[in-house]
């Protein structure tokens, strides 16, 4: 009997969703409502380079942590690797 797109599905996310093996991308869901501006921008880089629009988000999101990483010292770094809130200013003041 043929698996239903529901089925197929759960089968896929199954395999791939914080896979083990080795052969497996560990992948992880992200649902999250963006304004339309930034949608747009996301289908238009990933048309202009010819990639796929996740493709383009983990690219954009390595070179955004490559700059803070940059920025920071080796405790500032480590902060911020092991995911430890600080505290920075924007220059106004605000958080």
């Amino acid at each position: 009997m043929a698996s239903s797109n529901a089925e197929r599905q759960r089968a896929y996310r199954q395999r791939h969703l914080k896979g083990l093996d080795e052969d497996v991308e560990m992948l992880e869901r992200i649902n999250a409502m963006v304004h339309f501006r930034a949608k747009l921008n996301l289908e238009r880089l990933a048309v202009h380079h010819g990639m796929t629009q996740r493709a383009v988000l983990e690219w954009v999101l390595e070179e955004a942590v490559a700059h803070v990483l940059n920025t920071l010292d080796g405790p500032a770094q480590d902060a911020f690797l092991d995911l430890k809130p600080t505290l920075r200013s924007n220059g106004s003041g605000e958080r």
